[in-house]
């Protein structure tokens, strides 16, 4: 395993090509997101059954097919993929790190237990017997957890509550909540913003994000602080590899068993990047996607049109795009804007 910026990637070969899979403990099913990857695409034949839902609950067509699938941990003639286009952004010039998403349907066997083994970065599948022998010196600790479904929760205490997560290395941040009217956490710090936060697999979200810093978490005998997301978008409650990667996990899945320790990967707790407003190229308008809530000189869906008496034009959308996203206090900058219409 490789942990290429907050992506948890394992080398796989698909139909006799090397390539990269992201890790993603929280997908039930695995997923080809580059048709490019598979020399006899357009040859395969192609079923469709049911929907497959992103973390927002979103639904999209469930299209599937065979490859033949090698990795470390296991070895298919024919393994059933699903093949789904993720939303494109303009702007994003560079292919992303992997390919595909490994799920969970790829890993749990009755005879073996499933090792993430951040310190060494290394996935895979040990023995009943090797597994003791992890637990004997004692640094593991035994945690809550349920195992179901082709998902693992594990329970995390917040302000003297407790709550499950599902483990998700396939989220990049840290914790996330689905909002709820009962959510009343004491922690005044945050920040607290509107809009389109999210890519899921199926859309980019829509909704209300309340980021939470320095929040303290009680994690079986740890006590922590982590960033956490209180989402009206996201319908998922998960632990993203920000927090996972900061412990070493035995996942006894059939006996309902996980087990981690501390390692030496720090957990972020600091929103390390304020945000005032946010733009993106949607429909080759440059307009603005997020903005932090108590923010009023600009609306949600605005249209930027000339930056510093720079007009936006498609050559230079991108740049002005990642010049307004990288300025925090837009007063320094001379801006002309179409308000969005109501």
């Amino acid at each position: 395993m490789q942990l290429e910026g907050k992506n948890a990637l394992l080398d796989v070969e698909i139909d006799h090509v090397n390539t990269k899979f992201l890790l993603d403990t929280g997908a039930g099913l695995s997923v080809l997101i580059d048709s490019t990857i598979v020399l006899d695409f357009n040859n395969k034949k192609f079923g469709s059954l049911g929907s497959a839902k992103g973390a927002d609950r979103k639904k999209i067509k469930n299209r599937f097919f065979t490859v033949e699938l090698n990795t470390d941990l296991f070895k298919s003639e024919s393994k059933v993929l699903s093949f789904v286009n993720l939303p494109k952004s303009k702007c994003i010039k560079t292919k992303k790190e992997y390919t595909g998403i490994l799920g969970m349907d790829v890993f749990f066997n009755e005879d073996f237990v499933m090792q993430l083994d951040f310190t060494g970065s290394k996935v895979c599948n040990i023995t009943s017997p090797q597994l003791q022998q992890y637990l004997t010196d004692g640094q593991y600790q035994l945690l809550k957890s349920k195992c179901k479904s082709n998902q693992i929760f594990v329970y995390l205490n917040i302000e003297g509550k407790e709550y499950p997560f599902k483990l998700d290395t396939g989220y990049t941040g840290n914790i996330i909540m689905p909002y709820d009217a009962e959510l009343n956490f004491k922690n005044d710090k945050k920040l607290e913003l509107e809009g389109s936060l999210f890519q899921t697999i199926s859309s980019h979200t829509s909704g209300s994000e309340t980021l939470y810093e320095k929040m303290p978490i009680t994690f079986g005998t740890y006590n922590l602080e982590a960033k956490l997301n209180v989402s009206t978008s996201i319908k998922a409650q998960n632990i993203g590899i920000d927090f996972i990667k900061a412990f070493d996990w035995l996942i006894d899945y059939n006996n309902n068993k996980v087990y981690i320790k501390r390692n030496q990967n720090p957990i972020e707790s600091i929103l390390n990047r304020k945000i005032s407003y946010y733009v993106k190229v949607n429909q080759e308008k440059l307009q603005i996607v997020i903005k932090e809530k108590s923010q009023t000189q600009y609306q949600l869906g605005d249209q930027i049109i000339s930056v510093d008496g720079q007009k936006v034009t498609a050559e230079n959308q991108c740049e002005l795009q990642d010049l307004l996203n990288k300025t925090y206090d837009w007063n320094s900058l001379q801006l002309e804007v179409i308000p969005v219409q109501k």
